[in-house]
């Protein structure tokens, strides 16, 4: 079962890095562009919560970084630490509904957009934080939603199976 995982966080994470390099810059709207990358790496680490570590996510930011016109290494680390975010949030505010995947997916794409803004603006970036935020920030969060919203119901379907049920549990702080 873990060879069939990873082949199709390989295959997907290739398919994510082609869709980026080909789709993204000719869907732009203006200055803003889905993170086919972000979006795959955090719907991942909700899917497995339990499995996903922190080489997809660094693989996936490397790449886009590598591609685009930013600081090497920035989305990388934003990557890192949103993929984090989302399975340890997502492993403990599971209640086996649609609203709690969608919502931490919404709120780390968000906040790896605001934190990228934020590090182009550190690295340089002639704008204000308004600019940054109502240009970039936000239209580039709302594309990454919905191409995450697609990938997590693909992504339920050939990673965990169908279902994320992991079985009767009780919450507790871990």
């Amino acid at each position: 079962m873990a060879e069939k995982n990873n082949f199709v966080l390989v295959v997907g994470a290739i398919v994510a890095f082609v869709l980026q390099i080909a789709l993204a810059p000719a869907i732009a709207l203006f200055s803003a562009q889905p993170n086919f990358l972000l979006a795959y790496a955090i719907v991942v680490a909700i899917v497995i919560p339990n499995e996903a570590g922190p080489v997809l996510p660094f693989a996936m930011g490397l790449l886009y970084d590598l591609t685009g016109t930013g600081p090497v290494g920035g989305m990388a680390l934003l990557l890192v630490i949103a993929c984090f975010i989302a399975s340890r949030v997502f492993s403990l505010m599971d209640n086996d509904t649609l609203f709690m995947p969608l919502a931490i997916f919404v709120a780390c794409a968000l906040l790896a957009e605001l934190a990228y803004g934020m590090l182009l603006m550190a690295c340089g970036l002639a704008a204000n934080p308004v600019e940054a935020l109502v240009t970039r920030a936000l239209p580039c969060a709302l594309y990454d939603c919905a191409v995450g919203l697609v990938l997590y119901f693909v992504m339920v379907r050939l990673l965990a199976g169908g279902t994320q049920d992991r079985g009767l549990r009780t919450p507790k702080l871990r």
